[in-house]
């Protein structure tokens, strides 16, 4: 890494930002949509603090829905450490084992079904939503991945981060694209 990114002070996230785009564009192949929406959902769960309870267990439990076209990307985050020291665990979403995610990653075809099952969750339940190409806006998503302009993009709704006991870095939400 030059010696100017080193000292500079620059964010965790804008140097991962920066450095992907410099791969990107200076590799043969660039890097695939779903493989980049995974490295965002990585990046995410650095910046987000969930409640207490949530964070005593060395593992980090990242459930996908099984319609979602980034379950290949998200099992290359297996075993992963996040920077709190926690080993990411991805499963597949079932509605009935929902209080065992942490962050739930969403597609249109499942969207309702759980948003539904997670309404009935107490407020503070330490999920973070995170909708994939959202077709409609629902006020229980954290944070919709979508595209704009051929880039990878996310807006964030604090109003249900609040809601879900879950504290955003500021950081965090200067890089969204809106918030809601």
């Amino acid at each position: 890494m030059p010696a100017i990114l080193r000292s500079c002070g620059l964010p965790l996230l804008w140097l991962w930002v920066l450095c992907g785009a410099w791969t990107a564009a200076h590799s043969a192949e660039p890097v695939g949509e779903q493989d980049l929406k995974a490295a965002y959902i990585f990046n995410f769960i650095q910046f987000i603090d969930w409640p207490e309870s949530e964070a005593s267990s060395n593992e980090f439990t990242v459930c996908v829905s099984p319609f979602s076209p980034l379950k290949r990307a998200l099992t290359a985050l297996e075993n992963k450490q996040t920077s709190k020291g926690r080993t990411v665990k991805i499963k597949h979403l079932e509605t009935g084992a929902i209080r065992d995610c942490e962050t739930l990653v969403m597609h249109n075809a499942d969207a309702e079904r759980v948003l539904r099952t997670l309404r009935a969750a107490p407020p503070g339940h330490g999920i973070l939503t995170i909708a994939d190409d959202m077709t409609f806006v629902d006020p229980d998503i954290v944070i919709a991945l979508t595209q704009q302009e051929g880039r990878v993009v996310f807006h964030i709704n604090p109003e249900a981060a609040t809601k879900a006991g879950l504290t955003i870095s500021s950081r965090l939400l200067r890089l969204a694209k809106g918030t809601r």
